[in-house]
């Protein structure tokens, strides 16, 4: 029997914490506006890519959570759904933030958007980059974005408004809202599919347009995949320490922690097949992207290895730590420190070369995003009921146990 029926109340003090964050942000970016103007625009731009994709790939991975348990016929989630139904609230939000960095900075993170270099006889025309123009051209690039996103956006939406609506029915109410998300998360998976391959060709692989890996999809997908898991993890833990979610116990965490623990290592088998596959073939076109990395950027190029595997790893192996609050939280933070610094090494080096660095801006700016982010996400957790009373699974997740 569900117990728990308190309505979550976004703190003041939370609440607080959100604006200072958002107003260090703004102060980071007016910093980075005034600084970086110009041909010095490059590092605002790279800066602002990092945070819209890196974030935005959050709240997509939240959505495809939600959508892969149901679609898989999921109970155990079913008192922990509401942290992901809050967390993707951010789609829409991410996707206008990306959409517009994605126009105004063009020219300053993909040198094929700059127009000499697929016109035949000008002075920077690249043969290489005319062969791709049939995919990398603006109508082409903009139209994809508008289509896979807007219907991953719409998806969400409506996703999140049946279980809202199947709370204020019966039972036979909520299996009728039940069997209508059934439906729009199988179009929702496969478009997802599709698109997560895209987006990482499409905003990050294309900053080096001479480069290509056909695991690429698969690398960026595990990073968006296991991050949105330890934010759900962290969310999780912090409304339920606030004396909520009292049906979540140690079983549930303990999913929580065996999805973290499996998809680093995920994460890990695609990068090692990604980088061993490359530097066997010793082309020389291929295996740029890492020799640029490892000789210019070679601790960070480290760290993001011992913080995305080796301490995930070492921390979650056994059981006991997949059950405890401590190293579950340690795992989640450094998992989503280690995969932002792993987006930081996708695209700094590919946009500004050897003239990277970390400064106000670097500091400043994810506070921006994470301000909006516990916002929105902490907003929409007041504006519901925290656990799905009402779905036909609840008796599951509730009695689940391992």
């Amino acid at each position: 029997m569900l117990t728990d029926t308190k309505k979550y109340v976004f703190t003041p003090q939370l609440k607080m914490i959100a604006y200072v964050l958002i107003a260090l942000g703004v102060v980071g970016l007016g910093y980075g506006i005034f600084t970086y103007h110009g041909e010095h625009a490059h590092r605002l731009w790279a800066n602002l890519l990092l945070n819209g994709v890196f974030f935005l790939g959050i709240s997509m991975a939240a959505a495809f959570f939600i959508s892969a348990h149901y679609l898989a016929w999921g109970g155990w989630f079913v008192v922990v759904k509401r942290i992901p139904e809050a967390i993707m609230g951010y789609l829409p939000i991410g996707a206008a933030i990306l959409f517009a960095v994605l126009i105004f900075g063009q020219h300053d993170l993909y040198h094929w958007a700059h127009h000499g270099v697929v016109e035949a006889g000008a002075a920077d025309y690249d043969p290489i980059l005319a062969g791709k123009h049939g995919y990398l051209n603006n109508i082409f690039y903009y139209s994809r974005f508008i289509l896979f996103v807007g219907a991953l956006v719409f998806l969400a939406y409506l996703i999140r408004r049946n279980s809202i609506d199947s709370d204020n029915g019966n039972i036979a109410d909520s299996v009728k809202f039940h069997k209508k998300n059934l439906v729009l998360v199988s179009i929702f998976i496969p478009i997802f599919a599709v698109y997560i391959s895209v987006s990482a060709w499409d905003w990050l692989m294309s900053i080096d347009p001479h480069w290509y890996s056909t695991m690429y999809g698969w690398y960026v997908f595990a990073s968006f995949w296991v991050t949105g898991i330890a934010v759900i993890t962290l969310t999780t833990l912090h409304v339920k320490s606030k004396g909520y979610l009292k049906e979540v116990n140690v079983n549930h965490l303990h999913d929580l922690g065996k999805y973290m623990f499996a998809f680093s290592i995920f994460w890990t088998y695609v990068t090692y097949c990604q980088f061993m596959l490359i530097w066997y073939a010793n082309i020389p076109e291929e295996t740029i992207y890492f020799k640029h990395r490892f000789e210019h950027y070679k601790t960070l190029f480290f760290l993001v290895f011992i913080l995305n595997f080796v301490l995930p790893f070492l921390i979650l192996m056994s059981r006991d730590a997949k059950r405890n609050v401590v190293s579950l939280t340690a795992a989640a933070c450094i998992i989503i420190l280690g995969h932002f610094l792993d987006f930081y090494l996708m695209i700094m080096p590919g946009v500004l070369g050897d003239h990277a660095g970390f400064g106000i801006l670097e500091i400043c700016l994810p506070c921006l995003f994470i301000g909006i982010l516990i916002l929105v996400t902490h907003t929409r957790l007041g504006n519901a009921e925290l656990i799905n009373h009402n779905h036909p699974h609840l008796e599951e997740s509730l009695h689940h146990e391992i």
